[in-house]
């Protein structure tokens, strides 16, 4: 599994299953280096550390995170969308959350 200590100024946020996202704007990927749908694209980066995994997904190749998911070593669970809306505003959306096992 690829992680983003092996990237040099690869600089995302810690979050957590738990975290509000509330304050968080609007999030980089410099250089993927997965293609989580398999369209052939490099298009996320995969995060692990001894809390557990998280997966940035630039789904529009605009260079900017559009979906978050992560999942703890204890088994809670939650994935983000981030909406960009019609009067400028931004804010990134819980769409899941739970726990697994």
């Amino acid at each position: 599994m690829v992680n983003s200590a092996e990237f040099p100024g690869m600089d995302l946020p810690d979050v957590d299953a738990a975290s509000p996202l509330h304050d968080l704007g609007e999030v980089g990927l410099v250089h993927p280096t997965q293609d989580i749908d398999g369209d052939g694209a490099l298009d996320s980066i995969t995060e692990s550390d001894e809390h557990g995994l998280r997966v940035w997904t630039d789904a529009d190749r605009d260079g900017l995170a559009d979906h978050l998911t992560v999942v703890e070593k204890d088994g809670d669970y939650a994935a983000w969308e981030f909406h960009h809306h019609p009067d400028g505003t931004s804010e990134w959306v819980r769409t899941d959350r739970g726990r697994l096992g």
